[in-house]
């Protein structure tokens, strides 16, 4: 096709206030040199489209006015740009939302998902909900095959989800899931293909996702009503767990992350704080010699790999997480499900 003359209707952050969301036209883009463009197929509702949506802080410091935002996405390459050798028309391809230079320090020692340069797909730039969009080619990547493209669209936040759980040892460990979000939700379900021993997953009261949890091969489910920290120890023996992911963005749930993770263990934390200072058991951190480390993004490219190895296999359960389709027009009602967390993932179809 010829992305020259066409329009389309696209959400756009339009308003310097709360929701702020509008449906408006676009012309269709062009890809450049290295660009494709490609006509969306899902578009999943990320939370960090709600943060936007609820616009705060960290979104009015980030997303330009007049963004079209959305970046958990699937979709087919309809038109190739320039130099484009490794992509072809009517492939099925989900993106990865960090775009790198691949020329700075941080992409030449392989950590591009924090590269010096790099900004963020529907964020610092046009997204994708809206009924195309353009990419670098080497950030759109093939779908598995079999793989539907409501399901292909959450491979951002499964890529989280796994990117975290390697941050320590899964086959044969002790893992604990703090947080049950859609990525808590796809960890859990995560570790079990990947052979961990025992999955602990801990939420503060959100009945439907911690029934989830079980249901995705949670071995121990905790809540606001248990003590955390005491029964963890008492299901590995009094020594605490392997492996400890931290998803939630609660300070109360990283302390209990870091004081009930065995003695050399490791804690990996995913999450964004409301406070970016909360308070950390520094004293139990060190003595009781843990590995800590902060999580961003998926790594490019050995967690797609890993992730397609899993979903090639057909070892996830991504029907489970993915508990509400709706019409890509639906993008308020979309939104509104994922504030009140009713559900589990929410994603947006376009055909």
């Amino acid at each position: 096709m010829s992305s020259d003359s066409g329009t389309m209707l696209a959400w756009t952050k339009t308003k310097d206030e709360q929701n702020g969301m509008e449906l408006i036209e676009h012309k269709i883009p062009t890809p450049g040199p290295g660009e494709v463009l490609i006509k969306t197929k899902s578009t999943s509702i990320c939370g960090t489209d709600l943060h936007i949506w609820l616009w705060d802080d960290w979104s009015r410091d980030n997303v330009p006015l007049g963004t079209i935002t959305g970046h958990e996405t699937c979709g087919e390459i309809v038109e190739v740009g320039e130099g484009v050798s490794n992509q072809k028309i009517g492939d099925l391809v989900a993106i990865e939302c960090h775009f790198a230079c691949w020329e700075c320090p941080r992409c030449d020692e392989g950590n591009a998902h924090v590269c010096e340069n790099g900004e963020i797909f529907g964020v610092h730039s046009n997204g994708a909900f809206a009924p195309f969009f353009v990419c670098p080619e080497v950030n759109a990547r093939k779908v598995p095959d079999g793989i539907s493209p409501s399901h292909a669209s959450v491979q951002d936040p499964l890529g989280n989800a796994i990117h975290t759980l390697t941050g320590g040892p899964i086959e044969g460990a002790t893992v604990a899931i703090h947080g049950l979000g859609p990525i808590g939700l796809f960890a859990v379900n995560a570790a079990k293909a990947m052979g961990a021993k025992l999955v602990i997953a801990i939420d503060w009261d959100n009945k439907l996702r911690m029934e989830m949890a079980k249901e995705l091969g949670a071995d121990l489910v905790l809540g606001k009503d248990d003590d955390v920290i005491k029964t963890i120890f008492e299901a590995t023996a009094g020594q605490g767990v392997d492996n400890s992911c931290e998803f939630s963005g609660s300070p109360n749930a990283l302390s209990n992350a870091i004081k009930s993770t065995r003695m050399g263990g490791f804690v990996n934390v995913l999450s964004v704080y409301g406070q970016s200072m909360p308070q950390v058991p520094m004293n139990d951190l060190v003595f009781r010699y843990l590995h800590l480390k902060g999580i961003n993004g998926r790594k490019m490219w050995s967690t797609w790999e890993t992730m397609h190895d899993l979903l090639a296999s057909r070892k996830l359960d991504i029907e489970r997480v993915v508990t509400h389709q709706l019409n890509w027009k639906e993008f308020q009602e979309g939104m509104e499900l994922t504030k009140s967390g009713n559900c589990g993932k929410v994603v947006l179809n376009f055909d």
